[in-house]
């Protein structure tokens, strides 16, 4: 750049540096030597502007050019954020399904432990029936030319750590046309007697662990006690002709058997020991089948068998009802019994245990059928809420009732519809509705006069109110065997057989 008058052609122009204190007055001034006139500012020379550009420090030009490139954390610092939060939620998702995985829980135990609710009487939400029962078999075995009317018990008899199966069984009644000596070893293959018995099957496969071969037809079964002190519950069997028999259930061999003839009719079961040997005794009913004679309670030692005590029944009627226990507390029990038969009326009657000498004046009623007697067994389980056992039991004639077990006064009472109905099986216990009352499954058999045929029905009986829950369940030939209850520890998933023939 040229600027008028001003030659600077063969001077020696030099710039002098100061110090950065110095210069902290005129550091934007710029400062020209001439040979001749000394120093002089640019300005007089009518410069209009500095020969250089201002002086600007090493730290601030540093700083400017830091600042002018854009910071690499700006971008980094979100993104390690997000990083962080994913890593965080996947470990959280993998914690979550390890420990599901260890530790498994229903999702409504979750659900209500995240959302609590107040349970209410009446709940919205009803759980539907199971509709696809899948059967496989776990073993069969057959045991041809045998009949069973008895109920099937399970004890470990081998002590394999496994249930076992003992039930009765009868041959059929070609044992009474055909001799013993020629039916038994040419029909069954075994030496008589052989009209029926007691079996035991193991309970992993099915096979055969012992089998006592008796000479009566047995029809009850009763395993609650050990009587022989091995530690393993022995069998109370009763048969059709008035056989009496205590049979140890870990071999089948027989402790002590009481044949009193065909004429005699017995129903028994265990009570607590009341001779003070230790050992649970046997309480019986019994009835003679000839004219004239009465019906009576006996109780027989049950280590040896010993009629102990004979017991007339109130106004001397026949008995059929196998005595149940009805207990308070471990000192105080009753004694429930029945009478009368299919054609003649009878009572239903309780009595203390420490008084049952004086059964005839000591008993109490608790109800009377005027038209048949009481034959089935009751059915003892609390509905009322107070913890003391209730009785339900279904009638001969078509009448199911429920007295209070502390005060013996009826609760309900539920009446068949429809023609004339009967009954020999004991009601079914189960929950059947949404409460926890126990309901009731009570099987009632009918004969169709129009159709002429039998057949039965089914009904299901709500234990707090006694009304029917269902419509009748019918359709089917008449059944010996009440219907059985298979209990699951989870709500809704509890199942009841009932076996029959259908039409």
């Amino acid at each position: 750049m040229r600027y008028p008058g001003l030659n600077l052609r063969g001077e020696v122009r030099e710039s002098i540096s100061f110090d950065d204190d110095d210069m902290s007055d005129v550091e934007d001034e710029v400062f020209i030597r001439d040979g001749k006139n000394g120093y002089k500012l640019a300005e007089d020379f009518n410069a209009k502007r500095p020969l250089m550009a201002p002086r600007r420090t090493a730290k601030s030009d540093i700083n400017a050019r830091l600042k002018a490139r854009p910071p690499c954390r700006a971008f980094c610092k979100p993104c390690c954020y997000v990083i962080l939060s994913l890593s965080i939620l996947i470990g959280l998702i993998i914690l979550v399904v390890v420990v599901v995985s260890m530790f498994p829980l229903p999702i409504d135990k979750i659900r209500d432990w995240i959302i609590s609710k107040t349970p209410k009487e009446d709940a919205s939400v009803k759980l539907l029936p199971c509709n696809n029962l899948r059967v496989k078999d776990v073993w069969s075995i057959s045991l041809p030319k045998l009949t069973t009317d008895s109920a099937v018990r399970t004890i470990d008899v081998n002590e394999d750590g496994f249930e076992d199966v003992l039930f009765s069984f009868g041959t059929g009644n070609n044992y009474d046309v055909i001799p013993a000596d020629v039916f038994c070893p040419v029909f069954m293959g075994v030496p008589p007697p052989c009209e029926g018995g007691v079996i035991a099957l193991n309970g992993v496969n099915g096979e055969i662990l012992w089998r006592q071969w008796l000479n009566d037809t047995i029809f009850s079964l009763q395993c609650s006690t050990d009587v022989n002190g091995d530690h393993i519950n022995d069998c109370l069997a009763i048969g059709i002709k008035g056989t009496i028999i205590v049979i140890s259930a870990k071999n089948g061999s027989v402790i002590w058997q009481i044949n009193s003839g065909k004429s005699n009719i017995f129903v028994g079961n265990f009570i607590p020991d009341q001779d003070g040997d230790g050992i649970w005794d046997v309480l019986a009913s019994h009835s003679s089948l000839t004219e004239g004679k009465d019906g009576h309670i006996i109780l027989f030692s049950g280590k040896s068998g010993k009629e102990l005590k004979k017991l007339d029944t109130p106004n001397n009627a026949k008995t059929f009802y196998m005595p149940q226990i009805l207990k308070y507390n471990d000192s105080e029990a009753f004694v429930l019994f029945g009478t009368g038969s299919t054609t003649r009326p009878g009572n239903m009657s309780v009595v203390s245990l420490k008084n049952i000498e004086n059964l005839t004046n000591s008993s109490t009623t608790i109800f009377e059928n005027k038209h048949e007697g009481i034959l089935t067994q009751s059915v003892l389980v609390d509905i009322t809420g107070d913890e003391i056992p209730d009785i339900i039991n279904s009638m001969y004639n078509t009448t199911v009732i429920a007295i209070d077990g502390s005060t013996f006064k009826q609760i309900w009472n539920f009446t068949v519809p429809g023609a004339y109905s009967e009954t020999n099986l004991s009601p079914t216990p189960g929950y059947f509705n949404y409460d926890n009352v126990t309901d009731f499954l009570v099987v009632y058999q009918k004969y169709d006069d129009i159709l002429n045929y039998n057949y039965t029905q089914t009904f299901i009986i709500d234990g707090k109110t006694g009304r029917s829950i269902y419509n009748p369940i019918a359709g089917s030939i008449i059944t010996q065997m009440s219907a059985m209850a298979i209990s699951s520890e989870c709500h809704g998933y509890d199942t009841f057989l009932k076996f029959r023939r259908t039409l």
